[in-house]
């Protein structure tokens, strides 16, 4: 093969194709091959051989790559690396000296010296530096920051810092170059992936477009004009763990229901709609954590249901009269209150019962209420009513039972067995057995109003009985 002539080489770039314990990986090398009269040498492939050194002549080569290149109008591009990688033993932490042999003929000399026109590299706490684009890189121990030359955490292997103004973008795209390919940023341990979170841009994949995250399936969807999809679970689709006082989930102004459990039809302006058939067995099953007569659930108006099961059922009153009620109080209307405030429900006014002047008996006093701020919602300001302990004055508020069991204040005075029906005594506010008489073999009981059944009878050093509260 007859002589090539003279070759101008042009180091334009370093381009960094993997980040291991070693940069640069692979270097952009660019040259112009022409004849000794300078002009370009014929389009065609021409075999290439690289060597590289730590010396400017002579020694031996630490790396050699041998390649087929392209050369158009003269002018050639390589990557150097890319068919044999550099060895880790070239550290890049010292200076090299690249040579290069066209064909057969002898390598052409001068060697050229690798320094800070193909890439700046200089100590920099144990490791390197580089730039690009004028953007510092750094590499040290393993770990690589662009933007700044430390890190976050001591966990922290790759970060990124941009010089930044207030409600201005800092960040990292990972893009794909197809419109619909899925760009994707992974989570993996021991060589083994294990989660990944990833954009889903067209309308392939068993749920649909969206954002996603993947961990032993889709376990959650941000579509791309919809709210937020959670699972599907082996277990709890979403477990909300609250230690810092505020709500769980908060709710706040929406055009439909705010919570829809099941499908459609979709009927709207409900808090919590559950459609018909519904869920298979319970609805809704409020429990509180420390059951203390308080609310299960609670509110302000009225409660429509096809059937109601309960132990015992209650109302909500105002105390009138001069006397204070307490728990087991027997208790009679004499007028009516306005409603709680926010509920469309007037109450009674009720005072202590007896057998003579107020004899209207509607239940039995349960406690003391209050409207109230209700716990936790001291900064929203919101009310409700409370159990409160002591006894309630007139004005206050008492919850009533109306049907169920009660703890009931007999008359001592009266004698009392289970099963026996009970009014309002001639002490206010107590209990007594019905009177009875036997009239031609009849036993003919007086027309009192009744409270209930007696299910027991009276035991020393207690004042109440239980009863069967049925008001009639």
């Amino acid at each position: 093969m007859r002589s090539l002539g003279t070759l101008g080489v042009l180091l334009l770039a370093v381009s960094v194709i993997q980040t291991h314990a070693q940069i640069p990986e692979q270097l952009s090398y660019q040259g112009v091959l022409t004849d000794t009269s300078g002009n370009p040498r014929p389009d065609g492939s021409y075999s290439m051989t690289f060597r590289l050194y730590t010396v400017v002549s002579g020694g031996s080569a630490l790396w050699t790559e041998a390649k087929s290149v392209t050369v158009s109008d003269g002018v050639f591009t390589t990557y150097l690396g890319d068919t044999t990688p550099f060895p880790i033993s070239i550290t890049w932490s010292t200076t090299y000296w690249l040579s290069l042999q066209v064909g057969g003929d002898p390598e052409l000399s001068p060697r050229i010296k690798l320094a800070s026109v193909a890439y700046s590299l200089n100590p920099d706490s144990g490791g390197s530096q580089w730039q690009n684009n004028g953007n510092d890189i750094h590499y040290s121990g393993g770990r690589v920051f662009i933007g700044r030359d430390f890190p976050i955490s001591g966990n922290e292997v790759f970060g990124v810092r941009r010089v930044s103004a207030a409600n201005q973008y800092a960040g990292m795209y990972i893009e794909g170059t197809d419109p619909a390919s899925w760009p994707f940023y992974g989570y993996a341990t021991n060589g083994a992936f294990r989660a990944w979170t990833y954009l889903q841009p067209d309308s392939s994949g068993s749920s649909g477009p969206g954002w996603k995250l993947y961990l032993a399936g889709v376990r959650l969807t941000v579509p791309p004009t919809g709210g937020l999809r959670v699972g599907p679970s082996l277990n709890y689709s979403l477990v909300i763990e609250n230690t810092t006082g505020s709500d769980g989930i908060r709710v706040l102004d929406t055009g439909d229901d705010a919570i829809q459990i099941g499908s459609n039809p979709d009927i709207p302006n409900y808090g919590v709609y559950i459609p018909s058939p519904g869920v298979s067995t319970y609805g809704l099953w409020p429990n509180t954590s420390n059951a203390l007569g308080e609310w299960g659930l609670y509110t302000v108006d009225n409660i429509q249901a096809g059937n109601v099961f309960a132990s015992a059922y209650t109302v909500i009153a105002k105390v009138t009269g001069s006397d204070a009620l307490t728990k087991g109080d027997v208790v009679a209307a004499t007028g009516v209150a306005e409603p709680i405030p926010g509920s469309q429900s007037s109450l009674s006014l009720v005072r202590l019962a007896d057998d003579v002047q107020f004899t209207g008996i509607v239940g039995v006093v349960e406690r003391r209420m209050v409207w109230a701020v209700a716990p936790g919602k001291e900064d929203e300001g919101a009310m409700s009513m409370q159990g409160a302990e002591g006894p309630a004055y007139p004005g206050d508020y008492v919850a009533l039972t109306i049907a169920g069991v009660a703890q009931v204040k007999v008359d001592a005075s009266s004698p009392i067995v289970a099963g026996q029906r009970l009014t309002a005594a001639g002490r206010a506010g107590h209990t007594r057995a019905l009177k009875t008489r036997n009239v031609e073999g009849m036993t003919v009981s007086e027309g009192a109003p009744v409270i209930g059944v007696a299910l027991s009878a009276p035991t020393a050093g207690n004042s109440t009985i239980p009863v069967h509260v049925t008001l009639r």
